[in-house]
């Protein structure tokens, strides 16, 4: 491929013609010295020409070599052409030239203008013009800041035959006017917030003399707390508002932190039960509308998270505040009942359904899924239920199911729950809320409707399949929720003994025999199972455990270390086997145990992943720390698996998170 003549350099050129001169001028000269002296040796002759030759295109390219520090203004006609420079020189925008070591070496009358007290900034690299480094391949790349405005860059680069040779044009557009008033609408964009009273059912049933007072008060700290922003809040219903303000007073909130949470749980009823808010945010591009529905899905996002937080959706992003406090106990059952209505109407639309628990499934998660099957039976459906057949923890479970006759076909595994899924197969999710965590992930997400039930806080937004969904983070447990539900639609007298022994060891389980996290649905579930003829002490032999089983939770007592001085880890490394997910869970349990710990963590190391356990007394929201490791769960019990071949690795991300968590 030849080049053109306008793609080779002007200098290069010159320097190709000079060479051609030299070589004409030392074959002239030896013609010349081989006349005259006719007694030296031809060849001899020869070589020296050459040799001064080869000295003389020496002496050229290190003169070209020669650092380039200025241009003259002839200079850079020659380079762009008369044409072309007179242009550069006279155009109202900024421009300079730069070698490739970023130093200037030309700039027009208008660059001149722009760096104020700059006489002679020839010869001057672009750090001490603008403040900051930037290498001439980046130019047109970043922004510059000169003298408090703001230029957009635009370059190209002169053709050479060297990197010494590099010539950078560079040209500044300001665009400090277009950025002043793109901060003035992002400043003045309208931000849309529901807030929602959490327990304002609570406090009206203990206290209704001082409800009113109590709402009166929260309204008024909330009115105030407006005002402060210049915002507009109005209430739609008595504990409900909608607020709007603008974009610097959303600023504000978030590098606060939104600390009218902690104003608002000041305000306290009755013997001291605190009043707390849920909220949601949003300033999302697009209308307001768009701004509204995401704050309306921020909201729900916050009451199924357990409340006294602050959801925040900006494009996609979404960010939680708060979330510090215990979720509040709700003694209404009415969702229970509205959301088993909804279920069955789902059912009565299906052809079939599958039931499915989280991976690594315990007693609660069996237990809701033998809870809905009975539902979906009396729906007159096929269900089956999807588990893990091989999974050690379930064994006994599976085997006192599979002995009743209604239970003896009902278990699948992955490829056979893949083969029962069909257009108007409906699949239900217990004690989780993402397909991601399900059992058999690729049953959950091959189908087109999903329904879900689940005690833990809610993470991320829903697939789209996910059809009705009843999240209470409040409830002890799925089994608890399951419970409730069936005692709206089934007489206790109509429940298998065996099921209702499968419920009631899921609420054990969660509640560590009724010591954490009861309230009193809790024990009216209780009460309902016991009425079907569940037997405690049948439930507690499925707690049992083996003497091999003891040992290994004994490698996780002998190794604890205690962080901050309220929190217990222990990590177990080395060899490993699937059991160690379980004992883990209830070595953290027991870690709990000891005294002045309000939380505990236990880690170990499986194949490829860390599994982590974390346990609370109820003072620090371990979910919300484990969260940071994409972990998930309750405010007292969650988990978290992280793919990682180094357990210190793991620990000291866990640390940092905790440190995070107390020190935010």
């Amino acid at each position: 491929m030849s080049l053109k003549k306008n793609d080779i350099p002007y200098a290069s050129r010159i320097e190709l013609v000079a060479c051609v001169a030299l070589a004409c001028l030392n074959i002239a000269l030896f013609a010349v010295i081989s006349l005259i002296v006719k007694e030296i040796d031809a060849t001899i002759l020869a070589v020296a020409i050459v040799l001064l030759y080869l000295c003389e295109v020496s002496v050229l390219y290190f003169a070209r070599k020669r650092k380039v520090r200025e241009v003259s203004e002839p200079g850079i006609h020659v380079m762009l052409s008369e044409r072309s420079s007179a242009v550069l020189k006279n155009t109202a925008k900024p421009i300079a030239a730069f070698n490739g070591d970023a130093v200037m070496v030309w700039c027009n009358p208008s660059m001149l203008a722009i760096l104020d007290g700059e006489e002679n900034p020839i010869g001057r690299d672009i750090e001490s013009l603008f403040g900051e480094y930037i290498e001439p391949e980046k130019f047109g790349e970043e922004d510059i800041v000169i003298g408090g405005r703001s230029y957009k860059t635009e370059s190209f680069k002169l053709a050479s035959r060297s990197a010494e040779d590099d010539l950078y044009i560079l040209m500044l557009d300001d665009v400090s006017a277009l950025y002043e008033a793109e901060k003035r609408y992002n400043d003045n964009r309208v931000c849309v917030a529901y807030i929602a009273i959490d327990n304002i059912e609570d406090v009206l049933h203990y206290v209704h003399e001082k409800f009113r007072v109590a709402v009166s008060v929260v309204d008024e700290k909330l009115k105030a707390w407006a005002d402060s922003m210049n915002a507009t809040i109005k209430s739609y219903e008595n504990d409900k508002y909608i607020m709007f303000f603008d974009s610097v007073s959303l600023d504000k909130c978030l590098e606060s932190r939104f600390s009218i949470l902690d104003v608002i749980r000041e305000t306290r009823v009755g013997d001291g039960v605190s009043i707390t808010i849920s909220m949601g945010v949003s300033r999302s591009d697009g209308s307001l509308r768009d701004r509204e529905l995401a704050a309306r899905d921020a909201i729900d996002l916050a009451l199924q998270r357990g409340g006294d937080q602050v959801v925040y959706i900006d494009n996609g992003v979404t960010e939680y505040y708060g979330g510090r406090t215990k979720s509040v106990y709700k003694r209404s059952n009415v969702r229970s009942r509205t959301f088993t209505n909804q279920l069955t109407a789902l059912m009565g639309r299906s052809d079939n359904v599958i039931i499915m628990g989280h991976r690594y499934g315990d007693f609660d998660s069996f237990g809701a899924s033998i809870g809905v099957a009975r539902i979906a039976m009396l729906c007159g459906l096929k269900v089956n239920i999807a588990v893990d057949l091989r999974d050690k923890n379930l064994e006994n479970c599976i085997r006192v199911m599979q002995g009743t006759e209604e239970y003896s076909q009902i278990f699948v595994d992955n490829a056979d729950g893949l083969d029962l899924v069909g257009p108007d197969t409906l699949v239900v999710l217990v004690d989780h809320n993402t397909t991601a965590r399900s059992q058999f992930a690729d049953i959950a997400t091959k189908v087109k409707t999903v329904a879900i039930i689940d005690h833990h806080r809610k993470t991320e937004a829903f697939e789209d399949t996910v059809r009705a969904y009843y999240i209470e983070p409040s409830a002890s447990s799925a089994c608890e929720l399951v419970a409730e539900m069936l005692e709206s639609a089934v007489s206790s007298q109509n429940l298998l003994k065996e099921e209702a022994d499968m419920l009631l060891a899921g609420i054990l389980l969660d509640t560590k025999q009724f010591t954490r996290n009861t309230g009193t649905r809790t024990f009216g579930s209780a009460q309902y199972l016991r009425g079907a003829g569940a037997n405690p002490t049948d439930v507690y032999a499925l707690f049992k455990t083996s003497p091999d089983d003891l040992k290994k939770e004994s490698r996780f007592h002998t190794a604890i270390t205690i962080y901050r001085g309220n929190i217990a880890i222990s990590a177990c490394d080395g060899e490993t086997d699937d059991s160690y997910r379980v004992i883990a869970s209830k070595a953290a349990d027991k870690m709990l145990t000891l005294r002045g710990i309000d939380a505990a963590f236990t880690l170990v190391r499986i194949n490829d992943h860390v599994h982590i356990s974390g346990r609370s007394s109820g003072s620090v929201n371990v979910q919300l720390i484990l969260e940071k490791l994409n972990g998930g769960g309750h405010f007292n019990v969650a988990g978290a698996q992280v793919e990682s071949d180094s357990i210190i690795n793991v620990l000291e991300t866990l640390k940092a998170s905790i440190d995070d968590y107390f020190d935010s």
